[in-house]
């Protein structure tokens, strides 16, 4: 007997609410990386509170109750104080998340948690510290670099799925998601290639191979990033993180990609600052 199709428009109204969900998630995500300082912080800080909040979901539930809900509301501070003391958000989220490791003796499950408040912290933390303190304009070398990050990997996500529709052929990781073939990896890691350069091109800073390399590294480990929240729903035996954004899941299904690739970037803009300075924006796009 074959399965039931969705009824035309059921399906139809499915894809107006994506739509609509989409429309406002990019629209207070524009505004506030425009905005960049403490409106930036603050949705960074937002979003790596809702991320625990679905991670805490789905790896709990944990004896001690009131703890996750203070955890949470660290974590907000933390995120929002690397507006100033980046160094010191980073310190704390991982003497938090070590002492949790340690916990682990009379609860195993607390590890998870521990695992958690890195996942949600640092790359809220990294996006803030990409946006820096500039001015309120999306020409700020700051915002750049945030765009880039998101439209590398953006761009990626909706290659990849098309890709690998179209040209289908030998899958990425079966075990983990089994509708990923290795045709629509290469073909998102391509689209991220060149919308990451047009970002650049755009913004009017030097395009080479190295800034090319760049946006390879961070497609990659964005799809590495999408891979990793599969399996771990996988482990836990759910379909979605969560249910928060209509159409769409939770938000650790939306920001799977960017999780990682934030992280990376800010590595990568750190290291570039530590040896030729000129902060950490242009040290991830400046070459």
């Amino acid at each position: 007997m074959n399965a039931p199709q969705p009824a035309p428009g059921k399906a139809g109204s499915e894809f107006v609410l994506r739509l609509l969900s989409a429309i406002v998630l990019v629209t207070v995500a524009v505004a506030a990386l425009w905005a960049g300082g403490w409106m930036f912080a603050a949705l960074a800080a937002a979003a790596a509170v809702l991320i625990l909040r679905e991670w805490m979901a789905m790896s709990g539930p944990f004896s001690f109750r009131a703890a996750p809900w203070a955890l949470m509301a660290f974590l907000a501070v933390t995120v929002v104080m690397a507006q100033t003391e980046p160094l010191h958000s980073v310190g704390f989220s991982v003497l938090i998340a070590l002492a949790l490791l340690f916990a682990r003796v009379t609860e195993p499950r607390v590890a998870w948690l521990s695992l958690g408040v890195v996942y949600a912290a640092v790359p809220a933390i990294a996006a803030v510290v990409l946006r820096g303190d500039g001015p309120k304009s999306f020409e700020s070398i700051g915002a750049v670099a945030v765009i880039f990050v998101f439209v590398v990997v953006w761009a990626t996500d909706t290659a990849a799925y098309f890709a690998g529709r179209l040209i289908g052929g030998p899958k990425l990781a079966p075990r983990f998601s089994p509708k990923k073939t290795w045709s629509g990896a290469i073909g998102g890691a391509a689209a991220g290639v060149v919308a990451g350069l047009m970002v650049v091109g755009v913004a009017g800073l030097g395009v080479g191979p190295v800034t090319a390399l760049v946006a390879l590294l961070l497609s990659a480990v964005g799809q590495v990033g999408d891979l990793a929240e599969s399996a771990m729903k996988r482990h836990f035996g759910v379909k979605d993180s969560g249910v928060l954004i209509p159409g769409h899941g939770g938000i650790m299904d939306r920001l799977d990609g960017l999780v990682v690739a934030l992280s990376a970037a800010a590595a990568i803009g750190l290291v570039r600052d530590w040896f030729v300075g000129g902060g950490i924006a242009a040290g991830l796009l400046v070459w």
